[in-house]
């Protein structure tokens, strides 16, 4: 039954009606998945955004190619201590202000690297260190992006939906990736594109944290959309993480993952670089 603030679940037959909360799942669950969708898109455009034009970007900061490289490698180096902080900030903080952070942290890197590269201003900001402190911005930003799904999924969507609705948030950033890969070299034919590309993806980071800032308004619905999210409270952070060593295979899945990201990202940069 559809409902002004949300849509009434019907519980199955033989539920104890003295525990049974009235669970509800919320339109505006939709609008959260867009915003964070469009937020890590953006967040992994800015990350690879040089790497398919690595020499022209070379060329016009008069800078070596190694130094260029640095740009996308700039994430992997902040995700490893940041990430440790995301997960107590998504625990403790909640969703919408980690939303809200990386945000900003993703608009205002954006609009630095764009300014690092405008002529017009004084030769001091067009210069290599500014882009770099704005894409370390960005970087800043990418764990609070990637570890939002999960949370998101379990505070605002049913069961039946989680699976989803993680499946599409977390696939925007590859996503994203493949985006940088077509459009920067199509932008960028010579020197004089890179502006035109870095305002280009300057665009969508300030349309998701105008979204996120003014829209995002809690970070979990006002009635759970199940019962288990109506329990689904997270360890304390210490025991979390005490926890965890004693799972294996949980131990194995990180250590492939990491080498996974690492092979994408090496392949991604020198294939960029050399051919």
């Amino acid at each position: 039954m559809e409902e002004d603030e949300g849509e009434r679940l019907i519980p199955e037959p033989g539920t104890d009606l003295a525990k049974l909360l009235e669970y509800k799942v919320y339109r505006r669950r939709w609008f959260i998945l867009v915003v964070i969708c469009l937020l890590n898109s953006s967040n992994a455009m800015i990350w690879l955004s040089f790497a398919p034009v690595a020499d022209q970007t070379a060329q016009y900061f008069n800078v070596t190619l190694d130094q260029i490289n640095w740009l996308s490698l700039i994430y992997m180096v902040v995700a490893i201590p940041v990430s440790f902080g995301t997960t107590w900030m998504l625990d403790t903080l909640g969703l919408k202000t980690s939303l809200i952070l990386s945000s900003w942290l993703n608009m205002t890197g954006s609009i630095l690297r764009f300014i690092s590269i405008l002529s017009k201003y004084p030769t001091w900001l067009m210069f290599y260190p500014l882009l770099m402190f704005g894409q370390t911005l960005c970087a800043l930003a990418q764990p609070l992006v990637i570890f939002s799904p999960t949370k998101m999924a379990a505070l605002w969507f049913p069961e039946h939906q989680r699976a989803t609705a993680n499946m599409i948030a977390s696939m925007s950033n590859p996503l994203g990736i493949l985006f940088a890969n077509i459009l920067s070299p199509l932008i960028v034919k010579n020197e004089s594109g890179l502006p035109l590309m870095l305002g280009i993806y300057a665009f969508p980071a300030s349309i998701a944290c105008l979204l996120a800032t003014l829209f995002i308004r809690a970070s979990a619905p006002p009635t759970p959309p199940s019962a288990s999210a109506e329990t689904s409270n997270s360890e304390p952070f210490l025991k979390g993480m005490k926890l965890v060593k004693r799972y294996k295979a949980l131990a194995v899945c990180v250590c492939m993952y990491i080498c996974m990201c690492c092979t994408v990202e090496a392949y991604v940069v020198l294939f960029h670089t050399y051919y």
